[in-house]
């Protein structure tokens, strides 16, 4: 018996749009499991996420080794599934339409990012512009990173001929230092008689303004001119006590205490701020250190005392915690993840900016990563006003463990990037609080001198 033609008939090859369409569906499919593939693997295994956090880290190499293996994983696992399932002829139209169905709300879900910033800081508000402000931040800037003036371009070429010298925290090793130096020191001194006259500038202003900008690209000022200074005046101060001219060396002090503090009230970065704590710090030893070695007449006391004055180390350390929040937020909601890593890598792989761009919202959550990093600090500034430094020390050192360990494929991208953009703050608190100790202690001295 003859079979029916009918039934021996090849099936019917569907039209050129519909498989070109099956066919956009399954590399739609493929991708999108690869992104999801690559968020459980980075959200959810410690080890994973513990590797791939130098990518977001400024300066840091690229983990080839982690990156090649995650990479490879990503891709194979869900080619190899599709291609299994199109093998064994799964992938009927009704099982893609439910594929598609689950994956989309998925995607959705991760790009899915909070409606509002919790704690709203701008760095106007934060730092406010003040009468005045424009001018002392142009005498500051004449010593900047970017744009140095003719005077700053001079210093950076100037050869000192002093060696490095000790520091005032160990007064044996200063002094000897200071001593055995003092011919090299008293030569530079006149050699750095421009800086002098820019600082005498800089320390006229009642108060000296901060106009960066939030952008870690901003120009900002370079510190080497006064560090370098104040490392000589405390020198210079030290000479003069020793040869018992104390009042001299006050009135060489006072100036460096007084601009140290007025550029923590107003900065904007907390490279500044810390860089005015460390001169204030060496400045209040050199000052005790001179009170020891000479007498001081009642007039300079009473100037050295009026720059301790508004004891304000609660305050200052609360600004400590929040002033990266501020230069942190705009930039994190204003970059996506292929920015941001292309600039952590420098010149390398940049060609990845666009496709992670592209991707950004599924692996990184502007707004939630801001509100994570503001509740953070916003209870470490609590604890820094406080100085309750056993808790902060504890809170400080949970924050990226919890990044790292806590499971999700949830704003992946903005977890890693705050568990190696947050600073030691342990270690800067506890800077600040020995400054302040120093402030309190010598304005405690200078009250009971006769």
């Amino acid at each position: 018996m003859n079979p029916d033609p009918a039934l021996t008939a090849a099936p019917a090859r569907p039209p050129r749009w519909l498989r070109l369409l099956r066919s956009l569906i399954l590399i739609g499919l493929c991708l999108s499991l690869m992104v999801i593939t690559a968020l459980v693997v980075i959200g959810c295994l410690p080890a994973a996420s513990a590797s791939l956090k130098q990518l977001f880290s400024w300066g840091s190499k690229v983990p080839k080794g982690a990156v090649s293996l995650t990479v490879l994983f990503v891709i194979l696992v869900p080619l190899i599934v599709l291609a299994v399932a199109e093998r064994k002829r799964w992938l009927s139209w009704p099982v893609l339409a439910a594929s598609c169905l689950v994956v989309l709300p998925v995607l959705g879900w991760l790009a899915w990012d909070e409606p509002a910033i919790r704690q709203p800081i701008a760095i106007e508000e934060f730092s406010p512009v003040f009468p005045g402000a424009e001018q002392s931040h142009a005498v500051l800037m004449q010593y900047s990173r970017q744009t140095p003036s003719e005077e700053a371009k001079a210093f950076a070429a100037t050869k000192l001929n002093a060696p490095v010298l000790a520091n005032p925290d160990n007064p044996a090793k200063w002094l000897e230092s200071v001593t055995k130096n003092r011919a090299a020191i008293e030569a530079d001194w006149a050699t750095l008689a421009p800086q002098r006259r820019w600082f005498g500038e800089l320390a006229a202003f009642e108060r000296i303004g901060d106009l960066t900008p939030s952008d870690y690209g901003a120009n900002i000022m370079s510190f080497q001119a006064w560090r370098t200074l104040s490392k000589y005046t405390c020198a210079m101060a030290t000479l003069l006590a020793l040869d018992g001219r104390g009042d001299e060396a006050i009135a060489l002090l006072g100036p460096q205490l007084e601009v140290s503090r007025k550029l923590q009230l107003s900065s904007r970065r907390l490279t500044r701020t810390m860089i005015a704590e460390v001169v204030e710090r060496v400045i209040l030893q050199t000052a005790a250190l001179v009170l020891d070695r000479t007498p001081v007449s009642a007039a300079s006391r009473a100037r050295l005392t009026a720059a301790l004055a508004h004891e304000n180390g609660p305050a200052l350390a609360r600004r400590l915690l929040l002033i990266e929040y501020v230069l942190f937020a705009p930039y994190v909601n204003r970059m996506k993840l292929g920015d941001h890593l292309a600039g952590t890598w420098g010149n390398e792989k940049t060609w990845l900016r666009r496709p992670l761009n592209f991707l950004s919202a599924l692996f990184f959550n502007p707004v939630a990563t801001t509100n994570i990093h503001g509740d953070h600090v916003r209870e470490l500034a609590e604890l820094a006003a406080a100085r309750d430094l056993g808790r902060f020390k504890v809170r400080s050192g949970d924050f990226s463990d919890i990044l790292l360990r806590q499971p999700g494929m949830k704003n992946v991208g903005g977890r890693l990037m705050l568990s190696v953009a947050v600073p030691a703050y342990p270690k800067i608190l506890e800077n600040h609080w020995k400054t302040a100790d120093l402030r309190i202690g010598l304005r405690a001295r200078l009250a009971t001198v006769n």
